[in-house]
């Protein structure tokens, strides 16, 4: 079965596509665009989406579906994008008016057959969680999920998300957008571990990667890592039922909106790289649950 092409370079994607045009091979190739975050760009090891670009070597061995004829997937995603708009980087927000009619003029010229998303989780970390819980000092998990629900951050990524959706499907009304869930964090507070095993010559250059969340709430939560993991399942779940959920029962979308629940998937501390990321395997793992949602959503040809 022939490897899928993952291209970020947008004169290569062209003359990818006209190839595969040219040999009547599209009817069977799915294309993809892939627009994110560090789920699926992030460089510390194979990401989530490298995984269903590429699928491991015992994966092809022990027959799990694939894409057809291998795939074509348009990669634009970058490590660090926000989904809500920002004042102070505006580069940086994914679901820009700017960014999204750039990238609706590809959605257009081209035959896609599905939009993935990873969208969200930067929203709520960092610097922005830092300035939310500013001044607050022993809450319970829960008390501090409270703040960060009453400053409306909710609804500022729920109308982004609404607006890409459906800049996209009134564009394109037969193509399915699929985004994901983040699993629950255990590491808090854990930074990513670099080395030339997991970013190469680039790992010299580099001094550390986070930690994003546990500086944040170590002096505003009390209870521990038991609490601090509390409160990142509020965040996720809250990412879900306010996020992710209306937008799917949007009836505007007609259904072509849906996201794959990777909750619960890795519950041991060795999955995990660092506060955010799964490590390598971690990917892999999740990633047998978003292909199988993805092909789900293929037309039959190129399943």
């Amino acid at each position: 079965m022939p490897q899928s092409s993952a291209l970020s370079q947008r004169g290569q994607f062209r003359a990818m596509y006209m190839g595969l045009k040219n040999q009547h091979a599209l009817e069977h190739t799915p294309v993809i665009l892939c627009e994110g975050d560090s789920w699926f760009s992030t460089p510390l090891a194979m990401n989530l989406l490298d995984w269903i670009v590429s699928p491991a070597p015992e994966d092809e061995a022990r027959g799990v579906p694939q894409f057809g004829k291998g795939g074509l997937f348009f990669r634009v995603e970058r490590s660090g994008d926000q989904a809500a708009p920002q004042t102070d980087h505006p580069k940086r927000s994914m679901f820009t008016r700017d960014n999204v009619d750039d990238l609706i003029g590809w959605f257009t010229r081209y035959r896609f057959d599905a939009v993935l998303l990873s969208a969200g989780g930067n929203d709520f970390v960092d610097t922005w969680l830092h300035d939310a819980l500013a001044g607050r000092r022993g809450l319970s998990a829960s008390q501090a999920f409270d703040v960060i629900v009453a400053t409306g951050r909710y609804e500022q990524v729920r109308e982004a998300y609404a607006f890409f959706v459906e800049a996209f499907h009134q564009a394109r009304p037969d193509v399915p957008i699929i985004a994901h869930t983040y699993d629950y964090p255990r590491r808090i507070g854990g930074a990513a571990e670099l080395g030339l095993r997991n970013l190469g010559a680039a790992a010299l250059l580099k001094k550390s990667v986070g930690p994003w969340i546990g500086p944040n709430i170590e002096t505003v939560i009390d209870g521990g890592i038991d609490a601090w993991r509390e409160f990142t399942r509020h965040l996720i779940d809250g990412f879900v039922e306010r996020v992710l959920e209306p937008v799917k029962r949007n009836p505007t979308f007609g259904g072509m909106f849906d996201y794959v629940d990777l909750r619960g998937q890795l519950t041991d501390d060795a999955q995990w790289n660092d506060e955010m990321h799964p490590t390598e395997a971690g990917f892999h793992q999740l990633a047998g649950v978003f292909r199988a949602k993805l092909i789900s959503r293929l037309p039959l040809a190129k399943r």
